[in-house]
């Protein structure tokens, strides 16, 4: 008995379909880094759930560090840095603009929660 035989662009069409079907974008998280600090200050994530953050800036460079997670990101004006993230770990998470210096660091904080 001999095997069928599928053509090799039928095959490459139902892979194609069967990688989009599985395909799912993590949720999004959005910080806004200015001088005045960040917006959101504080965001919640769950243990084990990936997630994208998306880091802008209202007016010039900074950078967003959070020292548990071993993450730092510049963040250049005009242009969205991406950080996919899933924390393994439950807890308050500080983040803060590692450009800053004085009280304008202390301006530049916030923390990530992270809940089971």
């Amino acid at each position: 008995m001999k095997a069928a035989r599928i053509p090799a662009a039928v095959l490459a069409v139902l892979l194609a379909v069967a990688a989009v079907g599985t395909a799912v974008d993590p949720p999004v998280e959005r910080i806004e880094a200015s001088r005045e600090g960040f917006r959101p200050d504080r965001i919640t994530l769950r243990r084990g759930e990936p997630v994208r953050i998306v880091l802008t800036s209202a007016d010039g460079p900074h950078c967003f560090a959070v020292d548990a997670l071993r993450v730092e990101k510049k963040i250049v004006p005009g242009r969205e840095t991406t950080l996919d993230l899933s924390p393994d770990e439950v807890g308050t998470f500080a983040f803060y603009c590692c450009l800053e210096r004085g009280s304008a660091r202390e301006r530049e904080r916030g923390e990530i929660v992270v809940v089971e």
